[in-house]
């Protein structure tokens, strides 16, 4: 067995051992990682429900707050308005007992005038006394007079009595109106009540939102924690995968420097026994030409950074790294990648050596391939019709590893392509331009 065919084997042995012990490694701990996102967003959604309802809830309290205030304000109100009307009735009270106390003063001031009138003491009648005048004169006299007396006092007497009803009839409205304002009182205190139930009751629910948030953010924070944790291991193999594909190139590309002089060696020796047979058979005129060595593959030229172009032959960027109106959902997003414009089936080649961390479909991003390069870096080719390598696969530089197409949230034909470095998205255009 030549050296060539010996570092064959060996390079050989050593991707396979990348692909067993690295790939599986990887895309288990990027399906946990998947699954914990998963779960960190259904508990971030947990924690925006609930904090909405708390802030519904906390409404429905500051309302309720304020109808208890107007209450207690309308209760208050009324208790004054009540207080106002007890004084008006005492003072009512206390009209009528005057008025009472004036009719029968001015009834007494009547009887002291008839009494003054009578000549005769107590037997003397108005009959009496007119006709004891002398004269027809004296007799008319006495009678306007008496006349007049009697239907000022009976007036007088009328309207004292009048004024003492409409003092009656205003004490028994406003009785009448402080029972209305007492009856109100106590409605509007039952509603105090209810008000102020349900607003306990809310209050308690509140504190059971804001419990339920707590252990919804402790339960966030430990998955937040998990998904970093899982993202770091996923970091360290990757890293770990980058230094032994570093380590096999070199040993490669010991082998194969061991190989050419080797060859050179033998090409040398097989030119000193030619030699040594031409002076040894000078008749012979025949001449032995040397095999030519086989015409290495090309591929495509790299950048003055190391990489080649994503897309075989087309080169046509129909939308460029940073923010942009998303085509599919109108708004503004972050376009973590470069679209390079293609037909269906187009190439798409891998722009370093490396190794497939992921092979398959990766949500909107559709048919999807990542590769792991030496230098730290990682790019993601997405939208793909079909994928020609597989998770733990190694891949040269230019080699084909998947079809473009328009798989996942994607509008037409095309390659969305990335370049990542320790997960951070950078302007592809910066390595392969």
């Amino acid at each position: 067995m030549n050296f060539r065919k010996l570092s064959a084997i060996l390079c050989a042995a050593m991707v396979l051992n990348l692909s067993f012990v690295y790939a599986d490694d990887i895309d288990s701990k990027k399906e946990d990682l998947n699954k914990t996102q998963e779960e960190i967003n259904k508990v971030k959604d947990n924690i925006d429900g609930t904090k909405s309802k708390k802030n519904n809830v906390e409404g429905e309290i500051a309302e309720l707050e304020g109808e208890i205030n107007t209450t207690n304000s309308d209760i208050s109100s009324i208790e004054n308005n009540i207080s106002q009307v007890k004084s008006d009735i005492e003072k009512s009270k206390k009209e009528i007992k005057e008025s009472q106390a004036t009719i029968d003063e001015k009834n007494e001031t009547v009887n002291k005038r008839l009494r003054a009138m009578y000549k005769n003491g107590n037997d003397v009648s108005y009959l009496h006394i007119l006709l004891s005048a002398e004269s027809l004169g004296e007799f008319i006299e006495t009678f306007d007079t008496i006349k007049k007396v009697t239907n000022n006092d009976h007036d007088l007497l009328k309207e004292m009595e009048k004024e003492k009803k409409i003092i009656e009839a205003k004490k028994d409205k406003l009785t009448s109106q402080e029972k209305q304002l007492k009856l109100q009182t106590v409605k509007l205190k039952e509603k105090r009540e209810e008000l102020q139930l349900a607003s306990r009751s809310k209050n308690e629910l509140v504190k059971e939102l804001d419990q339920s948030i707590q252990v919804s953010e402790e339960q966030y924070n430990e998955l937040k924690n998990d998904s970093e944790a899982i993202t770091n291991e996923i970091k360290n193999l990757e890293e770990e995968a980058r230094r032994k594909l570093e380590a096999m190139k070199k040993a490669e590309e010991e082998a194969r420097r061991k190989a050419e002089a080797e060859r050179q060696a033998a090409e040398e020796a097989k030119r000193e026994e030619q030699s040594s047979n031409q002076s040894n058979s000078s008749g012979s005129s025949s001449s032995q030409t040397a095999s030519k060595p086989k015409p290495e593959v090309s591929k495509p030229a790299p950048s003055s950074t190391g990489y080649v172009w994503p897309i075989s032959g087309h080169k046509r960027v129909t939308s460029p790294y940073g923010y942009r109106i998303h085509p599919i959902s109108g708004s503004r997003r972050m376009h973590t990648g470069i679209d390079i414009g293609a037909p269906t089936g187009s190439i798409a080649v891998s722009v370093r050596d490396g190794i497939v961390l992921s092979s398959g479909w990766r949500g909107g991003y559709g048919k999807t391939v990542m590769i792991a390069h030496d230098n730290g870096t990682t790019s993601l080719y997405a939208h793909n019709s079909a994928l020609l390598v597989s998770s733990g696969q190694f891949v040269k530089q230019g080699q084909a590893i998947a079809k473009v197409g328009s798989t996942g949230n994607s509008t037409g034909p095309h390659s969305h392509f990335e370049i990542r470095v320790n997960g951070n998205h950078q302007n592809p255009l910066n390595y392969v331009r």
